[in-house]
């Protein structure tokens, strides 16, 4: 448990995971993002909680989190970014299967992406660095080529 929590009484808890639900709300406006948290006809509590950084009970438990998230749902709905209920499923089964499908879709490409972008990175360090070795080999040989020379003749080459 932290520090926050331990400090905090129930109601102050409560209440300080709400305001946490209505900033992640907020910011999922502001990046207009819901249909990465589309799981069936309703939005995936286990990764609201991960990302609000509470505990899945408190989606479950807390009267003014499970309003908050209703609310949300319906307006969602409404909008129709949110498949509708079951009664209404039933009718088009595949609506929350395909926005689910396509938000699933969406993050594999942001991940592939991420990755390619990482790989090029490495890639264009690689080749960089295979330049600094190979002019450290030349450095060497001509070191090796002036030392062998000092050697035999006990004088330096002017170059």
């Amino acid at each position: 448990m932290s520090n926050e929590s331990c400090d905090l009484s129930g109601q102050q808890l409560a209440r300080s995971n709400l305001l946490k639900f209505q900033r992640w709300i907020a910011e999922r406006d502001a990046a207009n993002d819901w249909t990465d948290y589309i799981r069936g006809d309703k939005l995936n509590r286990s990764e609201i909680a991960a990302e609000c950084s509470f505990a899945l009970s408190v989606v479950r438990q807390n009267p003014a989190v499970k309003e908050a998230l209703d609310t949300l749902e319906n307006r969602l709905r409404a909008t129709g970014v949110l498949g509708s209920s079951k009664a209404a499923q039933n009718t088009s089964d595949n609506v929350p299967e395909d926005a689910t499908s396509l938000a699933v879709d969406r993050r594999i490409m942001v991940a592939k992406g991420k990755a390619e972008a990482r790989v090029k990175a490495l890639e264009e360090k690689n080749a960089a660095l295979w330049a600094e070795v190979h002019g450290l080999r030349e450095q060497l040989k001509r070191y090796k080529h002036l030392d062998e020379h000092l050697c035999r003749t006990g004088r330096l080459l002017h170059s």
